[in-house]
């Protein structure tokens, strides 16, 4: 593939040809759709759902950077998008075409003033997986390790501000444009984060220093390996989660993989205070012995004393509906409301507290027997989400919510039975 198209009218060409291509599509349905029989109608949507999500992937593969981590994310959101539109997004986790040689080697000359035949003892020029702002190569060192290296596409930190503006014009040919539009501005501010590889290494040395927690294993950095815009890790085998699970493995297993996600998402929340918060299935790698690697440290968020320690009070008021004590473990955590009122709570907050404190109310929470737990809170969140009440909005909310979120669908997947009262309710 050619470099990242960086010009703002290279990208304006990608982003428009295909919000054209999409609408007329659209247009044509529409069209047609009257004349048709019922059953004719249901198999032309699923037809045209189909095509425009292959158009859509095209053109975010194209464009990479902002538009790939805008493609995980909208994968992740399945209550948003058509089951077709999600199963094509989904590639972005791992199946990205790759840059060329030329460009791989570009910036190995750039960062190390060197070849990567010239760095490692092998080296595969051919990318095995995608991130969300590089591909990430096979290669062995010099003491015979086999290590992972992430290579950041050239012209990302250019081509990156500029994406904004053409993703929201792609976006419009989306369902819920409104929300998604919401989700382009949250990727904007982390997108910002991710460029330094530098300080990703930094990340996943101290989380796999700081996270002694069985089952869980975090890639070993390999420092003389890694720059701005290049990481080297210990490569971790494993399957990615569609792969896994369709070995059939055994629900004793996915019940313990499922436990082992939840205890590293409450270890990193109430004990590390620092959360690896991009839960895209790609980021987990399964093994059959029910052991996980977790990889991709790009998106982390740090927690306040004053949220973490707040949390369980707010989580215990929404079980027990209280709306005195829900508003005051609200404000403490920095949250301000306009007004405090009982038709606010008992129209919104209530409910949403109802359900997210639903896998609470027992020891151990089925997620084969409550499939569309998550889907079944989409309208609850989206209520919260447009409050006009709220004077001040705790940040970290984002982040942690997103991340459960995420959590809790890849749950559903695995059907798995996870036990989440005791670390909150004592």
């Amino acid at each position: 593939m050619s470099q990242l198209p960086e010009g703002q009218l290279a990208r304006m060409g990608i982003v428009g040809s295909t919000a054209v291509r999409l609408g007329a599509r659209e247009i044509k349905r529409r069209a047609t759709n009257p004349f048709k029989p019922h059953e004719d109608r249901e198999s032309a949507s699923e037809l045209l759902d189909e095509q425009q999500a292959v158009l859509l992937f095209q053109a975010l593969t194209k464009l990479k950077g902002t538009a790939i981590k805008l493609a995980q994310m909208l994968s992740m959101e399945t209550d948003l998008l058509p089951e077709k539109y999600r199963r094509e997004l989904e590639k972005s986790y791992h199946q990205v075409p790759p840059l060329n040689r030329v460009l791989v080697n570009k910036v190995f000359r750039q960062e190390f003033n060197a070849l990567p035949d010239q760095l490692f003892k092998s080296f595969e020029s051919t990318a095995f997986a995608a991130a969300s702002l590089g591909q990430v190569h096979r290669a062995v060192i010099d003491d015979g390790t086999e290590v992972a290296v992430k290579i950041q596409y050239p012209g990302i930190h250019v081509a990156m501000d500029s994406d904004i503006k053409l993703l929201r014009k792609l976006a419009h040919t989306l369902p819920n444009k409104n929300i998604i539009y919401e989700s382009i501005d949250e990727i904007h501010a982390r997108l910002r984060e991710e460029l330094d590889y530098t300080a990703e290494a930094q990340t996943t040395h101290w989380f796999g220093s700081s996270t002694p927690l069985p089952g869980i294993e975090i890639p070993a950095v390999k420092n003389d390996w890694c720059s701005k815009r290049i990481i080297t890790t210990q490569l971790l085998d494993g399957k990615h989660l569609d792969a896994w699970l369709a070995e059939n493995p055994p629900q004793e297993t996915r019940n313990r993989v499922a436990q082992q996600l939840y205890d590293l998402f409450i270890h990193s929340t109430l004990t590390l205070k620092c959360l690896h918060a991009d839960p895209n299935p790609g980021n987990y790698l399964f093994r059959d012995d029910g052991t996980i690697g977790l990889i991709d440290f790009g998106c982390t968020r740090t927690f306040s004393n004053r949220f973490t320690s707040n949390l369980r009070s707010l989580l215990q008021a929404f079980e027990a509906a209280d709306k005195a004590a829900v508003f005051s473990a609200y404000e403490s955590i920095g949250m301000r409301f306009g007004r405090n009122s009982d038709d606010l709570f008992e129209e919104a907050i209530k409910p949403f507290g109802q359900w997210v404190s639903m896998p609470f109310k027992q020891d151990s929470f089925d997620f084969k027997r409550h499939k569309n737990y998550t889907n079944s809170g989409r309208d609850l969140i989206h209520r919260i989400a447009s409050i006009s009440d709220i004077d001040t909005m705790a940040e970290e909310f984002i982040f942690f919510d997103r991340t459960i979120y995420g959590l809790c669908k890849i749950f559903e997947k695995l059907e798995a039975t996870v036990s989440m009262r005791q670390h909150w309710f004592q």
